[in-house]
């Protein structure tokens, strides 16, 4: 592995010197990405989720019990505890005591896991398919709704990290050190947050049906059973909650929903602020203003996009019809690793998902990170010729414009945003120093409760 990281960064420099007009660019992409996540910290979203997994590093930090148990899901069942783990290392590490340290520290975290997408890039794919990865990393440093997530204190928005490290494995599954890495870090990623579970199943399943000669299958059992360790406690849990009547989230209707590769088309394309801002949506659309008067920039720039999005699926919807002999082996990824790995997580991940009942919410898509935008890049070069790189190229400048926008509006906006965004934090601090001194403000947010090894067992 150490022969790899040298061999990575003996790459960057060689791309550095034959193509130093694209490695500048995208430089650029990568630095304007960094700016967006870490710009404003103030303004990040500071609501339940938000609030118990900062409050939690502040109780372990000052004597409270240890939290064997993450926050609870929307069924009311917690997360495994890894998912608040990485958050109390994160803030042992920053010296955290307030929410923006926290954010910082995750930001920085995310920032790390789009360089290292490039280093694994160049690295470790063959040359050949070296441009798509090198795109998806430029695509998911502006995105829209990569910037969102990256910002916040959750656990969807610290999977990157790990979704890259899981792949980095899977890449070297033959190899005996590549499937205990990936067996272990899949281990891990199932319980920083329960997506995972079906991520990792469905690479598992993938590698068991259409390469399981390649595999070196007892080096992933046994990483697998060692990342699993730590998830005893849960699944102890689960299993009782499980007797009593299980997770009500699950329904039919989930599967006809096909949300999976509804999200996986669309969101690559960032036009799903309007999750974020609500009925705001349409005020955003406006901006920015100059004395007062809409510009409507950031519609025409929506207007934009959506153009190079019917453009890219049109014609990647004529090239699979002219490829429709080839549909087995396209389906499957033969024709080389990338496309093996990507199909792995859009039909693997996606049917094992879907196949469970539970609702697919959109947080969930970041564990694909960075696959989503590498079928979009993929897409891109291989369906649409000569503009496929002036569509790639309009994608980022159009995504960079609209996420620089949305921060602007959350900063100038310092109010409850309609949409799931809520008041800014910094709003929040704002108005509760504006009370009358000596008075305890009430909260903004109720607590949760403390899902503790002492309170549930």
């Amino acid at each position: 592995m150490g022969s790899l990281f040298g061999r990575g960064i003996t790459a960057v420099a060689s791309q550095v010197r034959r193509r130093p007009g694209w490695s500048l660019a995208l430089a650029g992409a990568l630095l304007c990405g960094a700016l967006l996540r870490l710009a404003w910290v103030r303004d990040m979203e500071y609501k339940g989720d938000e609030i118990w997994t900062f409050e939690r590093t502040q109780q372990v930090e000052h004597g409270g019990p240890f939290p064997w148990f993450g926050m609870p899901n929307s069924v009311q069942v917690p997360h495994p505890g890894m998912s608040i783990w990485v958050y109390l290392a994160l803030g042992k590490l920053w010296g955290v005591t307030e929410p923006p340290q926290l954010a910082r520290a995750s930001q920085v975290v995310d920032i790390a896991a789009i360089v290292l997408v490039v280093i694994f890039a160049l690295a470790c794919v063959p040359a050949a398919e070296r441009e798509p990865w090198l795109w998806a990393a430029a695509l998911v440093s502006v995105n829209p709704l990569a910037v969102l997530f990256h910002r916040k204190i959750w656990p969807p928005s610290i999977l990157p990290i790990f979704s890259l490290g899981m792949l980095f494995g899977w890449w070297y599954r033959d190899r005996r050190w590549g499937a205990f890495l990936w067996g272990l870090l899949g281990a891990v990623l199932a319980q920083v947050h329960p997506s995972g579970l079906f991520f990792v199943a469905g690479f598992a399943a993938w590698a068991f049906c259409f390469d399981r000669k390649r595999v070196a299958w007892l080096p992933w059992f046994a990483g697998s059973c060692l990342g699993g360790i730590t998830l005893i406690p849960w699944l102890w849990y689960v299993l009782g909650v499980m007797k009593t009547g299980g997770v009500s989230a699950r329904h039919w209707v989930h599967i006809v929903e096909m949300k999976f590769w509804a999200r996986w088309v669309l969101e690559p394309f960032g036009i799903s602020l309007s999750y974020s801002l609500g009925n705001d949506f349409g005020d955003f659309l406006r901006y920015p203003l100059v004395n007062g008067w809409p510009t409507y920039l950031v519609g025409v720039l929506h207007g934009v996009v959506l153009a190079a999005a019917v453009i890219l699926l049109g014609r990647w919807a004529y090239q699979l019809w002219q490829d429709r002999r080839r549909w087995p082996e396209l389906w499957v990824g033969r024709q080389s690793p990338t496309a093996f790995t990507q199909n792995a997580c859009l039909w693997g991940f996606g049917l094992v998902f879907t196949a469970s009942l539970l609702p697919m919410h959109r947080p969930y898509m970041i564990i694909t990170f960075p696959l989503m935008f590498l079928w979009l890049a993929r897409l891109a070069l291989a369906s649409s010729g000569a503009l496929g790189r002036p569509l790639l190229t309009t994608l980022c400048v159009a995504h960079l414009l609209i996420s620089a926008s949305f921060l602007g509006y959350i900063h100038v906006n310092q109010r409850a945003i309609d949409g799931d965004y809520g008041l800014p934090y910094g709003a929040q601090t704002r108005s509760q120093k504006s009370e009358v001194r000596g008075q305890k403000s009430a909260p903004l947010v109720p607590s949760l409760p403390d899902w503790s090894l002492t309170s549930d067992f």
